[in-house]
């Protein structure tokens, strides 16, 4: 069955007999928060009775801090998803002068050398 197309958002309710008789309605769809907010706004500029706008407006105020906190957790995860990265190299970098360290201390086989190297590599 093939996905989308003209009719993708449609559904049958209540059938009556052939297949002609079928209502046709829209799915409901969750909107966005944005949408969300625009359209309470547009509401409470309209002339409405002061109950109406006040239930509306506390729903206006509701959904702007879902919307900050959404922001601020994206915000949080691109930082923590930036900082995880650096975190990756630089480990990557000490991993590697550490290697890099051994080597030098195995290929010069002194030992005068060697209490150099351990403070290097303990600095590391």
């Amino acid at each position: 069955m093939p996905t989308g197309g003209l009719r993708s958002g449609l559904r049958r309710q209540d059938p009556v007999g052939d297949r002609k008789d079928y209502v046709l309605r829209r799915n409901p769809k969750n909107s966005s928060l944005k949408n969300q907010i625009r359209s309470i706004g547009r509401m409470i500029r309209k002339d409405l009775p002061p109950e109406v706008r006040e239930a509306l407006e506390k729903n206006l105020d509701d959904l702007k801090k879902q919307q900050d906190i959404h922001i601020r957790l994206a915000v949080e995860r691109k930082i923590f998803l930036r900082n995880r990265k650096i975190r990756f190299f630089v480990r990557r970098k000490i991993k590697r002068r550490i290697r890099l360290e051994k080597l030098q201390r195995n290929a010069s086989g002194g030992h005068v050398h060697d209490a150099e190297i351990g403070g290097q590599l303990s600095k590391l």
